[in-house]
């Protein structure tokens, strides 16, 4: 179809929310990282138990990769989504108000201001709406939960150390410091913890950085570098720089680039 000179909205396009069943309310929703049926819960495996280290290093990846792929993957969809839409939007086509339902429904979830003119929040939902790669995400996941075997990780499926600050969302840390009143969030499946790191990674204003980095270097080539975005988590950790790292060696001395799917 010759965007430039058609009047309609592009078909793939239609199908594609239609059958992905999206709207503002939906999407919005799905921000709040809601817990999934039980059909799609995850149980976390006993890898204290694993004496040997490269079997449990074998069975840790074994186990994550497959839900990171299926968060990535979805993440993916929503980015080639709004890809069709802003050529819709550049080429002056009408657009249905199921595409709008869909760009807003998104921004709210990835925390786009709404009265920005269309072009300019889909350029910045574009910076957002992105994947993480399969190496940075297994590195981080092994370092914030020792391989799996953290309190956290073992009791609150949370691979990331991630926090929450609502009484009884998580689990309070041991050494917490005094004052303080956060907690370590505790999620229904590993799947959950997956998506809701990635939410973070896409979101936060602490990884604008790391976005960045995202953003300028892929096109760069098929497969997106977690060497290069790992220097974007800076502010993951208060170890800062020694914290990047050691994600970074994490990723060399376990080849985890090897599991990066092309983009």
């Amino acid at each position: 179809m010759n965007l430039a000179k058609s009047t309609s909205v592009s078909l793939s396009v239609i199908v594609a929310l239609f059958a992905l069943e999206l709207n503002a309310d939906s999407i919005y929703n799905a921000s709040k990282i809601l817990p999934k049926t039980q059909a799609m819960a995850n149980v976390m495996p006993n890898f204290g138990a694993i004496s040997d280290v490269k079997t449990k290093k074998r069975q840790f990846f074994s186990f994550l990769l497959p839900m990171i792929r299926d968060s990535n993957r979805e993440i993916l969809s929503h980015r080639e989504l709004l890809l069709e839409i802003r050529d819709l939007v550049k080429n002056e086509a009408p657009l249905s108000d199921s595409i709008r339902h869909f760009v807003d429904g998104l921004s709210r979830r990835y925390k786009v201001n709404l009265d920005n003119e269309l072009l300019a929040q889909i350029h910045e939902l574009l910076l957002k709406v992105d994947v993480v790669p399969e190496s940075l995400v297994l590195a981080q996941a092994a370092n914030e939960s020792g391989w799996g075997t953290s309190r956290f990780a073992q009791e609150a499926n949370n691979l990331f150390g991630i926090w929450c600050f609502t009484p009884g969302c998580g689990l309070t840390p041991l050494s917490r410091d005094e004052g303080l009143t956060h907690e370590v969030a505790r999620y229904g499946s590993v799947t959950e913890s997956i998506e809701a790191y990635m939410h973070t990674i896409n979101t936060n204003p602490a990884y604008i950085d790391l976005r960045q980095i995202r953003a300028e270097t892929r096109g760069n080539a098929d497969v997106m570098n977690g060497l290069t975005l790992a220097e974007g988590l800076i502010n993951y950790s208060a170890r800062g720089s020694d914290y990047v790292k050691e994600i970074q060696q994490l990723i060399r001395v376990n080849k985890l680039q090897e599991f990066n799917l092309p983009v």
